[in-house]
């Protein structure tokens, strides 16, 4: 039997730089900081399973979106991989919907953030996702977030929706 869920909360990134990661959050997607929780319990060492563990979490909200940002930075961090590539094994990339592609790559060219790829690109095939736009970029620490614009509906020769 699956476990019953009722709803997708957040998407958690770990960095070194927590107010560099907020403030990129905030002036590229518009992000609201929900909260701020100091986590230095000893229950929270224990339900991450890193003893002694204490943290610094923020919580963003994206305009438009239902799922929260969760953003930790840990006193004592792992290294890790950053900027793994987009075909490495795990958690690998957040994906916001977008109204304008072509807009949202102005905006990120004249702040200087530079995309991942060729983005963007229209998908050609398979016919399920032609149309989609995409393209992906990297935050400040390395992780990659993809911008997409769904195709637009289809309309019949009278202008309507089919």
């Amino acid at each position: 039997m699956a476990i019953q869920t009722q709803a997708l909360l957040h998407v958690s990134l770990v960095t070194d730089q927590l107010d560099r990661l907020e403030a990129f959050y905030q002036d590229v997607f518009g992000a609201r900081t929900l909260k701020r929780l100091d986590l230095d319990s000893e229950r929270f060492a224990a339900g991450v399973g890193v003893p002694g563990a204490t943290a610094v979490t923020v919580h963003l909200l994206v305009p438009g979106a239902e799922v929260v940002l969760e953003l930790t930075q840990y006193r004592a961090v792992h290294p890790a991989a950053p900027g793994a590539p987009a075909n490495a094994v795990g958690w690998r990339h957040i994906a916001f919907r977008v109204p304008d592609l072509a807009a949202a790559a102005k905006e990120l060219a004249d702040r200087g953030v530079p995309v991942v790829g060729e983005g963007p690109v229209v998908v050609d095939r398979p016919a399920a996702a032609a149309g989609t736009g995409f393209l992906y970029l990297r935050d400040p620490d390395g992780n990659i977030v993809e911008l997409i614009q769904p195709p637009a509906p289809a309309t019949t020769p009278e202008g309507d929706q089919a």
